[in-house]
């Protein structure tokens, strides 16, 4: 079973742990297959919007793909969402991209 398979069926297992999805859509990326990537970080901002270490690599991976826009809609949403649950350090990582491209 490789290890796209392997997070598949955590997926279906374990369909509440979020970083199962992220890491799923973390293979996707590696492999280079930015629709599927894309369409599972999407997935996971929908199905788990808490989860912030998506919003980091997502708009961090859009910016890289040359969709700016969008990543900084969701920059900007993960930002809002850590500095609304405390997450101070997450919302300075955030922060410092958003300031670096936008």
């Amino acid at each position: 079973m490789n290890r796209k398979e392997f997070l598949k069926s955590e997926i279906e297992h374990n369909p509440s742990d979020p970083l199962n999805y992220y890491m799923l859509a973390l293979e996707y990326k590696k492999e280079g297959d930015k629709a599927l990537s894309t369409s599972q970080f999407d997935h996971l901002i929908e199905l788990y919007p808490h989860y912030l270490p998506t919003y980091y690599t997502y708009g961090a991976y859009l910016i890289e793909i040359g969709e700016e826009d969008k990543a900084e809609q969701i920059l900007m949403k993960g930002h809002s969402l850590a500095l609304e649950t405390g997450q101070e350090k997450m919302a300075k990582e955030i922060q410092s991209l958003l300031e670096l491209y936008f």
